[in-house]
């Protein structure tokens, strides 16, 4: 029966989300989607994700982070996949309620400062050397991350702790892959054209790989 009522909470905290990204988009003057199935498949995503979450952890402290933590991941996942933005004001306090409970997380305070640097350290290697590569090799290449996927990828990087932070940006990484192969098929059965150009938001990823290292 607990596990129907994570269920339905899960359910609500979805539509929740729904509104917020919404708010988030009305806020900053973009236009707010109109896809009929969009606010269900965020409380379905929602329901399944809290029922999971207590089939996996129960009643306990562990439970109520992961809600936390997986409430940001999914708002996030929305709002870069929908306009490829992460709203600071989502990730920044995010990230700081993050930093400031790791001592109370199951990994303990050093582990999850620690994945947190390292995470955003490689992210933002990667942001600030891809572009000066292709100008070297004289190609126009962008970073494939934005600033957004730096802070994101910290606050990944806090929640799953140190090492488990090295394997979640590989994960994303390749799951980033997958969706780029899958953006191109999509694309060319389409059209007919491949725009290798194209940008590709990273920030859902990074979302799913935070998710998968934060439960296992």
């Amino acid at each position: 029966m607990e596990i129907v009522f994570a269920f339905i909470f899960g359910g609500l905290a979805g539509f929740l989300i729904h509104r917020a990204a919404d708010a988030l988009y009305r806020r900053n003057a973009l236009p707010v989607p109109t896809v009929q199935w969009r606010a269900r498949a965020i409380e379905l995503a929602g329901a399944f994700a809290l029922a999971f979450l207590w089939f996996r952890f129960g009643a306990s402290a562990r439970f109520v982070f992961s809600v936390i933590y997986s409430t940001v991941f999914l708002l996030v996942l929305v709002t870069d996949f929908e306009y490829r933005y992460i709203f600071d004001v989502v990730i920044l306090p995010a990230m700081l309620f993050a930093a400031l409970a790791s001592p109370l997380s199951s990994l303990g305070g050093a582990r999850s400062l620690l994945g947190g640097a390292v995470a955003f350290a490689i992210v933002f290697l990667i942001y600030i050397l891809a572009p000066i590569y292709a100008r070297v090799r004289h190609r126009e290449i962008d970073s494939p991350f934005g600033f957004g996927d730096v802070k994101l990828a910290g606050f990944m990087g806090i929640v799953v702790g140190f090492p488990s932070a090295l394997n979640a940006i590989v994960l994303a990484i390749l799951l980033g892959g997958i969706g780029a192969i899958l953006f191109l098929a999509i694309q060319f059965a389409r059209t007919r054209r491949i725009a290798l150009d194209a940008a590709i938001p990273y920030g859902p990823f990074f979302c799913v790989a935070g998710f998968v290292y934060m439960v296992l």
